[in-house]
């Protein structure tokens, strides 16, 4: 790189916006190694949506560099599939790395219901009023849940149509998550009996954890058989929302993994741009994390950046410039 260039980063969201910003330090700090006049650029849109149509966005050169999560559909996209709108050609895309973060799809209902499944839900055609996140195109979870449904043979159409309702006016917004110690949102309407389920991910929030102290739940597993589907169409990956990780999860509940932030580029990004924006994250790492300390327990990276682990699991191939990285640097 000889010449000015612009860095375009799409990182939306409360916590990816913090990722970004200190990437685009890295980039362009004092001892910037980029060509004089070179600029670094930070894009924010619709947060969900942003996981979806950003990675379209990137493999058609609006932005040069995106974040999604999980990183499995990520690779779902690469490899051209095409289910519920997910893209309509395969993307050339490359990892960069994967921060860290913990996170399962939870299926939860209210206990006093007696339900057991989500076969008994849709077979019995329960009129369960649903918290969920945006759905279909409008975020992963939307997106997940459509696979999930199809499973079943049902629809958030269908579900609706024998009287549920799906909404996610309720979910929690953008914002730091202080409140006044009274319950809000999810909890509150689950207390009233307003609310009968919630179907959602970010289980490190403290929302969830709120909403399951507030109201006994019944965290419901999804079958072997399904999780086997999905992985051998779309390659969900299953995980399981472990024993104890909030209230009334008594076991090992199997479900679909949403667990890394992925960073990702074109594939033709020059090598050395991938290089030096690694490079600068390391540099950054330090003031990043401190960034996520004030969210406490339910801070969103959920253990500390390990630069010899964040090019594992990265579902995509590393991008040349990321494994010269990791090499050069003794990570890999």
């Amino acid at each position: 790189m000889s010449s000015p260039i612009e860095v375009r980063l799409l990182t939306s969201g409360a916590n990816w916006l913090r990722v970004g910003s200190m990437l685009g330090l890295g980039l362009t700090g004092y001892n910037s190694p980029l060509p004089e006049g070179s600029s670094v650029s930070i894009h924010t849109i619709d947060t969900g949506k942003s996981c979806m149509r950003g990675m379209q966005l990137v493999d058609d050169g609006t932005y040069d560099f995106g974040m999604t999560s999980p990183p499995w559909m990520a690779k779902a996209a690469a490899d051209g599939v095409t289910a519920f709108g997910l893209t309509d050609r395969p993307l050339d895309l490359r990892a960069v790395c994967v921060f860290p973060h913990f996170d399962q799809l939870a299926l939860a209902v209210r206990a006093d219901l007696g339900i057991t499944s989500l076969r008994q839900i849709f077979e019995e055609k329960i009129p369960l009023r649903i918290s969920t996140g945006p759905t279909h195109l409008g975020h992963p979870l939307g997106w997940v849940m459509d696979l999930l449904y199809a499973e079943y043979g049902v629809s958030v159409e269908a579900i609706e149509g024998w009287g549920g309702t799906v909404s996610s006016g309720e979910r929690q917004l953008n914002f730091l998550e202080v409140t006044d110690g009274g319950l809000t949102g999810r909890a509150a309407l689950l207390a009233e009996g307003k609310l009968d389920a919630v179907f959602d991910e970010g289980i490190m929030s403290k929302s969830w954890l709120e909403l399951a102290e507030a109201v006994p739940m019944t965290f419901l597993p999804i079958e072997d058989e399904v999780l086997s589907s999905l992985e051998a169409k779309y390659g969900a990956r299953r995980s399981v929302l472990p024993a104890g990780r909030l209230p009334g999860v008594k076991t090992d509940v199997p479900t679909v993994d949403f667990a890394g932030w992925m960073l990702y580029c074109r594939a033709d990004i020059d090598e050395e741009l991938v290089f030096l924006t690694l490079q600068g994250l390391e540099q950054q790492l330090p003031q990043m994390e401190t960034l996520f300390e004030s969210q406490g327990a339910h801070k969103g990276l959920s253990e500390t950046v390990d630069l010899a682990k964040t090019w594992q699991n990265a579902e995509l191939p590393l991008h040349p410039g990321a494994e010269r990285f990791y090499r050069s640097k003794g990570y890999m």
